[in-house]
């Protein structure tokens, strides 16, 4: 009996060393995020681009997406610039960079940013493609100096710029599950815009900031040339800054007098935003939530659930897609202000990531992301609050964990 007490005693000391090692580095890491986050605010001011007018189509089909985007990489004559978070190097990618080579042949500039962790797998090619003429680099390298908060701040941007005369902005990266080739997470679902007008050299100038930066160099980006095409949809390219993507989120929202539709892979509110969803609510503002059914993270589903139980019992709309994977980041303000771009609903991205968005107030564009939206609504299934409770101490184990970190997933 004694040797029991004595191995229960040692059981329950070894529980408490590791609970109490688990919660310094928890605090170590809230500590590590506040002091990054207040230095990033001491940095950096937001881009602020004027209302323009152009021509844009909309995406909601990875397929139809890659192929507007390998015609205009064909159709290109000066220069081609592409960066996004994940450039895969599987049948997709490697499509692209053969296209992008040839066109190297034929006297185009290529330039390509790909960020350093979500575009990891690019490294072993970096040298073949800078042979071939491609100018490439991975975007904020992964490198440990003491801080876990330049690690996690990533350049989640997706933004393709064609002679200055086209641009892509939006959900979509490259690589074989947004062409619908993944078994698990197809069919993706995703938003994305290509624009010809006036914004293209807005687009352009944030290219060529995140450019400048990965190589050094200090001058400003360079002007782009005027851009003639006339179109009459009018839009505004809003770059996260990183500081600012959270305020602009809550300005829309301060917006609505009648319906808040948010489509996003993670859910993982700042409590500013939090707070005015629910303020919204009582205010008699419909609030209404797409999420996917299926994840692509263990935790992000976990670390979503208080929130989205919270927002149900006070009367939001939750609705889980269920064909395929969705990935859209979306917000809709009374069917008058629709928000499409790279920023997902999750403190990472509102809080600290590189983004870039589109917010437009053009009809017909907003008609046809209406017409997505309930053909995805279609595919989802509605969300009650017993439908995401805890079933049991490992699932509170699990959501407790994720809750505790979500600032981080």
């Amino acid at each position: 009996m004694g040797m029991l007490r004595a191995l229960g005693g040692y059981v329950m000391k070894s529980v408490v060393r590791i609970l109490s090692i688990l919660l310094m580095v928890a605090v170590w890491l809230r500590i590590d995020w506040l002091l990054g986050l207040r230095s990033l605010k001491r940095q950096r001011t937001a881009s602020v681009y004027p209302w323009r007018k152009g021509k844009i189509d909309f995406f909601d089909d990875g397929v139809a997406w890659m192929k507007s985007l390998e015609l205009d990489i064909t159709e290109a004559e000066e220069s081609i610039c592409l960066l996004f978070y994940i450039i895969e190097p599987d049948e997709v990618g490697r499509r692209i960079f053969t296209l992008l080579k040839d066109r190297v042949k034929d006297g185009v500039r290529v330039r390509v940013l790909c960020d350093a962790l979500g575009s990891r797998k690019m490294k072993p090619w970096l040298k073949h493609l800078k042979e071939a003429g491609i100018e490439i680099e991975l975007s904020r390298p992964v490198l440990f100096k003491g801080s876990l908060f330049s690690i996690q701040r990533r350049n989640h941007r997706k933004i393709a710029v064609f002679d200055e005369r086209v641009s892509h902005i939006g959900g979509f990266n490259i690589g074989r599950e947004y062409v619908n080739l993944d078994p698990v997470l197809s069919p993706w679902r995703d938003y994305h815009l290509r624009i010809e007008g006036e914004s293209v050299g807005d687009a352009l100038k944030e290219f060529e900031i995140d450019w400048n930066r990965e190589f050094n160099i200090s001058e400003q980006a360079s002007s782009p040339r005027q851009n003639t095409f006339k179109g009459h949809q009018k839009h505004q390219i809003i770059p996260s800054e990183p500081v600012n993507m959270e305020g602009f989120i809550l300005d829309l929202f301060d917006q609505a007098e009648e319906s808040i539709f948010i489509g996003t892979p993670y859910f993982i509110p700042t409590g500013t935003l939090f707070n005015s969803l629910k303020q919204k609510i009582r205010e008699n503002i419909k609030v209404t939530i797409m999420v996917p059914g299926t994840p692509d993270h263990a935790l992000v589903q976990p670390a979503s659930y208080h929130f989205l139980r919270e927002l149900i019992d006070l009367g939001a709309e939750v609705h889980q897609f269920e064909h395929g994977f969705y990935h859209a980041k979306v917000i809709l303000i009374d069917d008058k202000l629709c928000d499409i771009g790279t920023t997902n609903f999750d403190q990472r991205s509102l809080v600290i990531n590189d983004e870039i968005n589109v917010l437009t107030s053009d009809k017909e564009i907003i008609g046809k992301v209406i017409t997505s939206i309930n053909n995805d609504l279609h595919h989802a299934v509605r969300v009650q609050k017993k439908d995401i409770q805890p079933n049991g101490p490992v699932d509170a184990s699990a959501e407790l964990l994720a809750r505790s970190i979500s600032h981080l997933l």
